[in-house]
């Protein structure tokens, strides 16, 4: 006989759900994680990059300064408990970004 609760599936909603999330790993959150999802939303920004939701190539300084800016804060605020390889890391992303925003300003 069918369970009710399941829609006669045999699981419930919540035992799926559940399947799915275990299924899915999360990666380890890392530094460079952080920081490559910023610096993706600024290439969005510089039109380097098709924006996801209206799949073109859109320019927006704005929103490209404020994510460098951001990065830059960060930069500030961690200054002294990086380790070596996460400061040139986020050293060299932001040199890459800046460089790109002074290009598409032109």
């Amino acid at each position: 006989m069918p369970d009710e609760r399941t829609g006669g599936q045999g699981e419930s909603k919540e035992e799926k759900e559940l399947s799915y999330e275990e299924a899915v790993e999360t990666p380890e959150a890392k530094f460079a994680i952080l920081v490559r999802s910023i610096a993706t939303q600024v290439f969005v920004s510089l039109g380097q990059i098709e924006n996801p939701l209206t799949k073109k190539k859109e320019v927006d300084l704005k929103s490209a300064k404020f994510s460098i800016d951001l990065l830059q804060m960060l930069s500030d605020k961690t200054r002294g408990n990086l380790t070596d390889d996460e400061k040139r890391f986020l050293e060299s992303v932001l040199y890459t970004l800046r460089m790109g925003y002074v290009e598409a300003s032109k």
